[in-house]
């Protein structure tokens, strides 16, 4: 044992380089109200009250990120203005990304400063970095005011063909994936489904439909992998309402792959996640031509009631509370 200081190694690195380079800074600060925000700005110079500044919550994706890449060059918290070496937008967005995971995943975190960033086309350099840790305690989730994603609630199914299909909680990178499953379903099943004529899903309504708050709503899609890329065959989503006590649930699958037993798989999945969510009462609406959907509810336990005055047919179950 030294009884001095023993030096094992040095790491030996070369000095940044400023010529040509952007001056960046990356923030992490709590709100009483939102939790941990992320910020990002101009590092030339201290921020100021009134101050452009680019605001995200966590978690981001590499979506999330650029988006306030782009609302930081728009509201003139950042200045792309260095024509040597300009913005690497995905970079950046990249780094966003890691500071955002490991906020997510460090809830002793209570404050972070990157500043200055050096940033030389996709070469980010941090100079200084700050850090300041407190002791937590209780569900690291709840301090975020959006829920990161899930990963454990996703799992592998097998269908009847054989065919190994993952259910998964939606992504907002799902979003193409999600128009090319809705291409391929039918009309009819689309106004089954939405109760209404439908030519075209706008980005507006795929965005809302796949950036959602996992700790307010939830939609599954089954995915499956075809020619090294995954597609989507089918959709369930539950809305609750603001007492988490009855949720409005749908299912949707893709009009050429039915009588595999996806729809009930993707029903029976919700449901397990409704009852372990302390919902208790599940409801949808569907037409009396639906056979397929009532037929399911039926046999999954749904109260059927047909109103063939106002031509609809409401379904309802009663959850009972999750067991240990």
């Amino acid at each position: 044992m030294c009884r001095y200081l023993c030096i094992e190694g040095l790491a030996v690195q070369s000095m940044a380089s400023r010529a040509g380079t952007q001056e960046l800074r990356i923030s992490v600060e709590q709100d009483s109200v939102f939790g941990p925000l992320i910020l990002l700005g101009d590092g030339e110079s201290d921020w100021r009250a009134g101050a452009p500044v680019a605001v995200a919550l966590p978690p981001l994706n590499m979506a999330l990120a650029h988006n306030l890449v782009l609302q930081g060059l728009k509201m003139g918290a950042l200045r792309n203005h260095r024509p040597l070496y300009p913005l690497d937008l995905a970079a950046l967005s990249q780094l966003l990304v890691q500071v955002s995971d490991l906020v997510v995943d460090c809830p002793e975190i209570t404050a972070l400063n990157i500043h200055p960033l050096l940033a030389c086309g996709s070469d980010m350099t941090a100079l200084d970095v700050s850090l300041q840790l407190s002791e937590y305690h209780g569900d690291p989730g709840a301090r975020l005011a959006i829920r990161p994603y899930p990963r454990q609630l996703e799992s592998v199914v097998t269908l009847n063909n054989g065919q190994r299909c993952l259910f998964r909680p939606i992504l907002p990178e799902d979003e193409p994936l999600l128009k090319a499953f809705i291409g391929l379903v039918t009309r009819e099943d689309l106004y089954y489904r939405y109760f209404s004529e439908i030519s075209e899903f706008t980005h507006e309504d795929l965005a809302y439909m796949t950036q959602i708050d996992y700790d307010r709503e939830m939609a599954f899609v089954a995915v499956i992998q075809q020619q090294d890329s995954e597609v989507i065959i089918g959709v369930t989503r539950v809305i609750a309402d603001p007492d988490n006590t009855d949720a409005e649930f749908a299912v949707l699958v893709r009009s050429d792959l039915k009588k595999l037993g996806l729809g009930r798989m993707l029903l029976e999945k919700m449901i397990d996640y409704a009852r372990a969510h302390g919902l208790q009462r599940l409801n949808a609406i569907t037409m009396p031509n639906n056979r397929g959907m009532i037929t399911l509810a039926r046999k999954l336990g749904f109260t059927v009631d047909i109103q063939l005055q106002d031509g609809i047919v409401a379904l309802s179950l009663a959850l009972e509370p999750a067991t240990a």
